[in-house]
Protein backbone atom coordinates (compact mmCIF):
# COMPACT_ATOMS: atom_id res chain seq x y z
CA UNK A 1 0.00 0.00 0.00
CA UNK A 2 1.12 3.42 -0.69
CA UNK A 3 1.99 6.42 1.52
CA UNK A 4 -0.15 9.39 1.49
CA UNK A 5 -0.29 12.22 1.84
CA UNK A 6 -3.09 14.90 1.53
CA UNK A 7 -1.60 18.35 1.97
CA UNK A 8 -3.82 21.31 2.74
CA UNK A 9 -3.62 24.99 3.40
CA UNK A 10 -5.03 28.63 3.50
CA UNK A 11 -4.62 30.59 -0.22
CA UNK A 12 -1.25 31.80 -0.44
CA UNK A 13 0.85 29.76 2.30
CA UNK A 14 3.08 28.37 -0.46
CA UNK A 15 0.98 24.95 0.01
CA UNK A 16 1.42 24.14 -3.95
CA UNK A 17 5.26 24.52 -4.21
CA UNK A 18 5.91 22.46 -1.23
CA UNK A 19 4.00 19.87 -2.85
CA UNK A 20 6.28 19.86 -5.79
CA UNK A 21 9.35 20.03 -3.29
CA UNK A 22 8.14 16.98 -1.60
CA UNK A 23 7.10 14.94 -5.01
CA UNK A 24 10.50 15.77 -6.27
CA UNK A 25 12.55 14.70 -2.90
CA UNK A 26 10.49 11.14 -2.34
CA UNK A 27 10.51 10.79 -6.43
CA UNK A 28 9.41 8.44 -7.99
CA UNK A 29 5.94 9.14 -6.44
CA UNK A 30 2.38 10.34 -7.53
CA UNK A 31 1.64 14.00 -7.21
CA UNK A 32 -1.58 15.04 -8.03
CA UNK A 33 -3.24 18.23 -8.45
CA UNK A 34 -6.44 18.75 -7.19
CA UNK A 35 -6.09 22.39 -6.35
CA UNK A 36 -9.17 23.27 -8.31
CA UNK A 37 -9.19 27.28 -6.71
CA UNK A 38 -5.57 28.70 -7.37
CA UNK A 39 -5.25 29.23 -11.33
CA UNK A 40 -1.84 30.48 -11.29
CA UNK A 41 0.57 28.17 -9.15
CA UNK A 42 -0.26 24.56 -10.98
CA UNK A 43 1.92 21.58 -11.64
CA UNK A 44 0.17 19.76 -13.94
CA UNK A 45 1.66 23.08 -16.08
CA UNK A 46 4.98 21.20 -15.67
CA UNK A 47 4.08 17.86 -16.55
CA UNK A 48 6.85 17.02 -18.87
CA UNK A 49 8.88 18.13 -16.89
CA UNK A 50 8.43 16.83 -13.94
CA UNK A 51 8.23 13.26 -15.34
CA UNK A 52 11.44 13.93 -16.53
CA UNK A 53 12.10 13.92 -12.81
CA UNK A 54 9.99 10.97 -11.79
CA UNK A 55 7.07 12.43 -10.63
CA UNK A 56 3.71 11.58 -12.36
CA UNK A 57 1.30 14.25 -12.37
CA UNK A 58 -2.41 13.40 -12.63
CA UNK A 59 -5.52 15.84 -12.17
CA UNK A 60 -7.55 16.23 -15.10
CA UNK A 61 -9.52 13.60 -16.84
CA UNK A 62 -9.44 15.91 -20.46
CA UNK A 63 -6.56 15.68 -22.94
CA UNK A 64 -4.70 18.47 -23.04
CA UNK A 65 -5.90 19.87 -19.93
CA UNK A 66 -2.66 21.99 -19.32
CA UNK A 67 -4.48 25.51 -19.18
CA UNK A 68 -7.87 24.30 -17.78
CA UNK A 69 -9.20 26.37 -15.01
CA UNK A 70 -12.36 24.22 -14.07
CA UNK A 71 -12.11 21.00 -12.10
CA UNK A 72 -12.23 18.07 -14.33
CA UNK A 73 -10.64 15.86 -12.00
CA UNK A 74 -9.05 12.19 -13.31
CA UNK A 75 -10.58 9.05 -11.27
CA UNK A 76 -7.19 6.97 -11.63
CA UNK A 77 -6.41 8.35 -8.08
CA UNK A 78 -7.38 4.70 -6.50
CA UNK A 79 -5.23 2.50 -8.42
CA UNK A 80 -2.13 4.67 -7.93
CA UNK A 81 -2.65 4.50 -4.23
CA UNK A 82 -2.34 0.63 -4.50
CA UNK A 83 0.51 0.98 -6.09
CA UNK A 84 3.44 0.56 -3.56
CA UNK A 85 4.82 4.41 -4.08
CA UNK A 86 3.98 7.90 -2.28
CA UNK A 87 1.05 9.71 -3.48
CA UNK A 88 1.23 13.37 -2.55
CA UNK A 89 -2.29 15.40 -2.88
CA UNK A 90 -2.27 18.93 -3.28
CA UNK A 91 -5.95 19.87 -2.40
CA UNK A 92 -7.22 23.71 -1.49
CA UNK A 93 -8.04 24.47 2.25
CA UNK A 94 -11.54 26.17 1.38
CA UNK A 95 -15.42 24.55 0.94
CA UNK A 96 -15.02 23.99 -2.19
CA UNK A 97 -11.32 23.24 -2.70
CA UNK A 98 -11.99 20.13 -0.52
CA UNK A 99 -15.07 18.62 -2.96
CA UNK A 100 -12.80 16.65 -5.28
CA UNK A 101 -11.70 14.51 -1.81
CA UNK A 102 -15.20 13.35 -1.38
CA UNK A 103 -15.00 10.84 -4.27
CA UNK A 104 -11.90 9.10 -3.44
CA UNK A 105 -12.49 8.80 0.64
CA UNK A 106 -12.53 5.48 0.40
CA UNK A 107 -9.24 5.17 -0.79
CA UNK A 108 -8.09 8.20 1.88
CA UNK A 109 -8.57 6.57 5.37
CA UNK A 110 -5.08 6.17 6.17
CA UNK A 111 -3.88 9.13 4.34
CA UNK A 112 -1.53 11.39 6.40
CA UNK A 113 -2.93 14.97 6.21
CA UNK A 114 -0.61 18.33 6.84
CA UNK A 115 -1.83 21.98 7.16
CA UNK A 116 0.79 23.91 5.66
CA UNK A 117 1.14 27.83 7.15
CA UNK A 118 3.40 30.65 6.91
CA UNK A 119 3.44 33.14 9.27
CA UNK A 120 3.35 35.69 7.02
CA UNK A 121 -0.21 35.48 6.22
CA UNK A 122 -3.25 36.34 8.33
CA UNK A 123 -4.49 33.08 7.42
CA UNK A 124 -2.03 31.40 9.48
CA UNK A 125 -2.64 33.00 12.95
CA UNK A 126 -4.32 30.08 15.79
CA UNK A 127 -7.63 31.09 15.50
CA UNK A 128 -7.57 31.20 11.42
CA UNK A 129 -5.85 27.66 11.79
CA UNK A 130 -8.43 26.52 14.24
CA UNK A 131 -11.14 27.39 11.84
CA UNK A 132 -9.45 25.96 9.00
CA UNK A 133 -8.81 22.24 10.44
CA UNK A 134 -12.40 22.45 12.24
CA UNK A 135 -13.72 23.32 8.10
CA UNK A 136 -11.32 20.40 6.73
CA UNK A 137 -12.15 17.95 9.28
CA UNK A 138 -15.90 18.16 8.88
CA UNK A 139 -16.08 18.57 5.20
CA UNK A 140 -13.46 15.84 4.52
CA UNK A 141 -13.71 13.34 7.29
CA UNK A 142 -10.33 13.05 7.58
CA UNK A 143 -8.20 14.12 10.53
CA UNK A 144 -4.88 16.51 10.24
CA UNK A 145 -2.27 14.74 11.50
CA UNK A 146 0.67 17.75 11.50
CA UNK A 147 1.57 20.89 10.44
CA UNK A 148 4.12 22.01 7.77
CA UNK A 149 6.09 25.12 8.51
CA UNK A 150 6.84 26.85 4.86
CA UNK A 151 7.34 30.85 6.25
CA UNK A 152 8.70 33.05 3.88
CA UNK A 153 8.66 36.42 1.91
CA UNK A 154 10.05 35.17 -1.51
CA UNK A 155 13.24 36.60 -2.22
CA UNK A 156 13.35 38.76 1.13
CA UNK A 157 13.33 35.79 3.61
CA UNK A 158 15.34 35.74 5.71
CA UNK A 159 17.40 33.64 8.07
CA UNK A 160 16.28 35.53 10.85
CA UNK A 161 12.44 35.33 9.66
CA UNK A 162 12.58 32.13 9.86
CA UNK A 163 14.25 31.41 13.28
CA UNK A 164 11.64 33.49 15.03
CA UNK A 165 8.85 31.91 12.71
CA UNK A 166 10.01 28.11 13.66
CA UNK A 167 9.30 29.21 17.07
CA UNK A 168 6.33 30.85 16.53
CA UNK A 169 5.29 27.87 14.68
CA UNK A 170 6.37 25.31 17.77
CA UNK A 171 3.92 27.36 19.97
CA UNK A 172 1.14 26.80 17.82
CA UNK A 173 2.11 23.42 17.19
CA UNK A 174 1.71 22.65 21.05
CA UNK A 175 -1.48 24.67 21.19
CA UNK A 176 -2.91 22.36 18.51
CA UNK A 177 -1.44 19.31 19.85
CA UNK A 178 -0.04 18.56 16.73
CA UNK A 179 3.41 18.22 15.33
CA UNK A 180 5.59 20.14 12.65
CA UNK A 181 6.33 17.13 10.22
CA UNK A 182 8.32 19.49 7.72
CA UNK A 183 10.24 23.25 7.45
CA UNK A 184 11.04 24.06 4.13
CA UNK A 185 13.51 26.41 3.70
CA UNK A 186 16.24 27.53 0.80
CA UNK A 187 19.37 26.15 0.34
CA UNK A 188 21.04 29.04 1.17
CA UNK A 189 19.47 29.74 4.44
CA UNK A 190 19.53 25.96 5.76
CA UNK A 191 22.67 26.22 7.25
CA UNK A 192 21.56 29.61 9.13
CA UNK A 193 18.96 27.96 10.18
CA UNK A 194 19.23 24.26 10.79
CA UNK A 195 20.43 24.52 14.73
CA UNK A 196 16.94 25.59 15.65
CA UNK A 197 14.67 23.21 13.91
CA UNK A 198 13.93 20.24 15.29
CA UNK A 199 11.94 18.41 12.66
CA UNK A 200 12.74 17.28 9.39
CA UNK A 201 13.39 19.74 6.39
CA UNK A 202 12.44 20.18 2.92
CA UNK A 203 15.60 21.95 1.54
CA UNK A 204 15.26 23.21 -2.19
CA UNK A 205 17.61 25.19 -4.58
CA UNK A 206 14.57 27.78 -6.55
CA UNK A 207 11.02 27.68 -6.50
CA UNK A 208 9.97 25.39 -9.20
CA UNK A 209 6.27 26.82 -9.97
CA UNK A 210 6.78 30.58 -9.08
CA UNK A 211 9.93 30.67 -11.19
CA UNK A 212 7.95 29.45 -14.32
CA UNK A 213 5.07 32.00 -13.51
CA UNK A 214 7.27 34.88 -13.33
CA UNK A 215 8.60 33.94 -16.81
CA UNK A 216 5.12 33.57 -18.57
CA UNK A 217 6.40 30.36 -19.61
CA UNK A 218 6.74 26.22 -18.75
CA UNK A 219 9.60 23.99 -18.08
Amino acid sequence: MSEVIVLTGAYGVGKSEFACQLALLKAPCVLADFDVINPYFRPREQTSWFESQGVKIIGSQIKNHVNQDFPALSGDLPSYINQDKTVIIDCAGSENGLKPLASFMDSLVKAKVYIVVNLNRLESRIDALKDLIDLFEKRSHLTISGLVHNTHLLDETSAEMIIEAQSKCEELAFELKLPIVYTMVSKDLYLLCKDVIHNECIVYDRLVLREVWMKGDTL
